[in-house]
């Protein structure tokens, strides 16, 4: 699943620029999910409240966010 290795990278860029309760909020979705499905949906919720909400957090992600959107059309 690539989109998880985006997401990991989402989680390191976070932790390094400071965001860490948005990246609590990304891992709560995460492990809020019971299959791989539903986490994607959910990580998947998140990552785009981020982008309409919360958009200087979403410029430091903004490449593994739209690969992860781009999975979802793909799929």
């Amino acid at each position: 699943m690539k989109w998880m290795n985006d997401l990991y990278a989402i989680y390191q860029k976070l932790g390094a620029t400071g965001f860490e309760e948005v990246k609590k909020e990304i891992v709560k979705a995460q492990l809020t999910g019971c299959n791989g499905g539903e986490v994607y949906y959910l990580v998947l919720q998140q990552l785009v409240m981020i982008k309409k909400d919360k958009v200087q957090i979403y410029e430091v992600i903004k490449g593994e966010v739209e690969n992860i959107i781009q999975y979802s059309r793909l799929n």
